[in-house]
């Protein structure tokens, strides 16, 4: 079976969607399916030809989304949305994605059982449709308004810019839950670097699936994303669709775990709280250009492919360690040192060991 994947340009790139794509190659292969990811033009002319039951779109834009699905739709082919659900369905259209919303309530009545009333919802972006589904929950929630909501608009191309704005006012909250993990990364390193105590001051959460996450100084409380199993559900979304013509849509939803960390002092989740109810253009979302936040993400890229011995040799290097003492420590010799540094320098496509440790002294010091 063929597996249609309509991607906007330059969303295969941007981390999210790489892992929704991983999950559908993996699910296409063990299914003998063939997955074609197409433009949006591609695929209005393989249409002509040879007319599939539905296509998958992947994107970070909800505008975009939106745009393609009626596409889609007028060419009669059924739209399956990976990743986020939009506020206004489409008539015709499935949905795959993570339960953001039942996560976002799971997170807020978390804090509230630690007696933090006073929450902030940081860097939303508008163009995302994951992001309008979390900013929507927040705002359903009791005392939550539209004024505790951050929003990352990308105008200026700096994180920093949306983390300057919340820490005007950080005082005045005691929890801020951030979109997604690199955000809060990005967002824990500027309070503390302004001398708020993380978690004395605020309790900090946020949304995610980065090794980043939890390789830090401080391990994040989050509501993981199982972004692989998205891709998966997918292809399996596509096969339901095609062999069972009268459905007309389905939508899938995949639970997210909930993870906890140092940001919130380690407190146990108590569990009465958990359980409560025309052709576009355009590259993908600026927050993944965002220098800011593709320091994250590159740091992510190394540590993701990294073992422990090369993330205590990064670690020792950090601190000043010499080669020799380095492979004293991990009884390694400085020839293998030498050898592991330079295969981590080519998958960052980076060019020194400098410009590698320049990346991750933030994240492993």
């Amino acid at each position: 079976m063929k597996i249609n994947i309509i991607c906007q340009p330059g969303a295969e790139k941007t981390h999210w969607c790489a892992l929704y794509l991983k999950g559908i190659y993996s699910e296409a292969k063990r299914k003998g399916d063939t997955v074609f990811v197409l433009s949006v033009q591609e695929a209005a002319e393989a249409f002509k030809e040879d007319k599939p039951i539905s296509a998958a779109i992947l994107s970070t834009s909800r505008a975009w989304i939106e745009k393609v699905a009626a596409i889609l739709s007028e060419l009669g082919v059924e739209p399956i949305v990976i990743g986020g659900a939009s506020r206004d369905a489409f008539r015709h259209a499935s949905y795959v994605f993570m339960d953001y919303r039942e996560a976002t309530y799971q997170l807020i009545e978390y804090l509230r059982a630690y007696k933090k009333n006073r929450i902030a919802l940081f860097a939303v972006n508008s163009d995302s449709a994951t992001d309008m589904i979390k900013k929507d929950a927040f705002l359903s929630y009791d005392k939550c308004r539209e004024h505790d909501v951050f929003y990352y608009t990308g105008a200026d191309g700096l994180m920093n810019s949306a983390c300057e704005r919340f820490m005007e006012v950080c005082r005045n909250y005691d929890a801020v839950i951030c979109s997604n993990d690199a955000s809060a990364v990005i967002l824990l390193h500027q309070l503390e670097e302004a001398g708020i105590k993380i978690p004395e001051d605020l309790f900090l959460c946020s949304f995610g699936d980065m090794a980043i996450s939890s390789s830090g100084k401080k391990t994040l409380t989050m509501a993981r994303l199982n972004c692989v199993e998205v891709g998966k559900q997918t292809v399996k979304v596509c096969h339901h669709l095609t062999s069972s013509p009268s459905i007309s849509s389905i939508s899938t939803k995949i639970r997210c775990d909930f993870i906890i960390g140092d940001t919130t002092a380690n407190l146990p989740v108590k569990q009465e709280t958990l359980g409560t109810s025309l052709t576009p253009d355009g590259t993908a979302s600026l927050f993944h250009s965002d220098p800011s936040v593709s320091r994250i993400f590159l740091a992510e890229k190394i540590l993701s492919a990294c073992d422990a011995i090369d993330i205590d040799l990064l670690k020792l290097i950090i601190n000043g360690y010499k080669y020799f003492d380095i492979a004293e420590i991990l009884h390694v010799s400085e020839s293998t040192i030498k050898y592991r540094l330079k295969r981590i320098i080519q998958i960052a496509e980076l060019d020194s060991r400098d410009e590698v440790i320049d990346v991750m002294k933030m994240f492993l010091n």
